[in-house]
């Protein structure tokens, strides 16, 4: 399979991300305005310590130097409190969004619907790769990346598909990354806190040859229906690579 055919192929299983994911667009959970005098109270010395950081991530598809060559698809990314908001290891998929990610690289349902928890006040999808215009998937040396606010005490999830499995996806634990160690934010590299998962929702085949996987399926969802736990994947490591910068 020839990277054009992939790029062609990957656009049309992903069909629903450009409506839903245009230009890595974001869903903030936002306070209530506050007025000039509510402003003037609030800004106290404790408040100004926890001004909100602003983070940026990139996942860059390294996989030309990998054991299987793939392109990586939109993804969907949560800012978050509680644990376990993006999916639960040893659990069936919740039905919230995440099937379509990681079958058809289809982000927008799973950031609508994890955007209107509580616990999430950031929710988004990035969709372009960098220095595109277009939605679409990251080849290998290209990539994804999106900017985000956060405090002490917020977690980042995020997921994005492995396009040559039939539902296998990249993300980090279910608990999230941390992004401050006290009130420090980090930054760096932080791929060693990315795994591969299975979301156990259509039969596996070989990786990179089954004819229900977006590189040479039909149509979005055409594989077999599976309802099995969502489990770690090994290998495949040198996949991706993702980086966190500050500021």
């Amino acid at each position: 399979m020839t990277i054009a055919l992939a790029l062609a192929l990957v656009l049309a299983a992903c069909g629903g991300a450009e409506d839903e994911a245009a230009n890595a667009a974001e869903i903030t959970v936002a306070d209530e305005a506050m007025t000039d005098e509510s402003m003037d109270d609030s800004m106290t010395d404790e408040s100004m310590e926890h001004m909100p950081t602003t983070f940026t991530v990139t996942i860059t598809n390294t996989s030309g130097d990998a054991a299987l060559e793939t392109p990586l698809a939109p993804g969907a990314f949560i800012v978050h409190t509680s644990m376990e908001t993006l999916f639960g290891v040893g659990t069936v998929d919740r039905g919230e969004g995440l099937e379509a990610l990681a079958e058809d690289g289809s982000p927008g349902t799973l950031a609508e619907t994890l955007g209107s928890l509580a616990s999430v006040s950031t929710a988004g999808t990035f969709a372009n790769p960098d220095g595109g215009t277009e939605v679409g998937p990251a080849l290998p040396g290209a990539g994804y990346s999106f900017s985000f606010e956060a405090t002490p005490g917020d977690y980042l999830s995020f997921a994005a598909m492995f396009v040559q499995s039939n539902d296998w996806f990249f993300a980090p634990d279910p608990s999230g990354i941390n992004l401050f160690d006290g009130d420090t934010p980090i930054e760096g590299d932080i791929t060693q806190l990315i795994g591969l998962w299975d979301a156990g929702t259509e039969v596996d085949e070989e990786p990179g040859a089954g004819a229900n996987q977006a590189p040479r399926q039909a149509g979005p969802d055409t594989g077999e229906a599976q309802n099995a736990p969502i489990t770690a994947v090994d290998g495949y490591t040198g996949t991706i690579s993702v980086t966190l910068t500050v500021g």
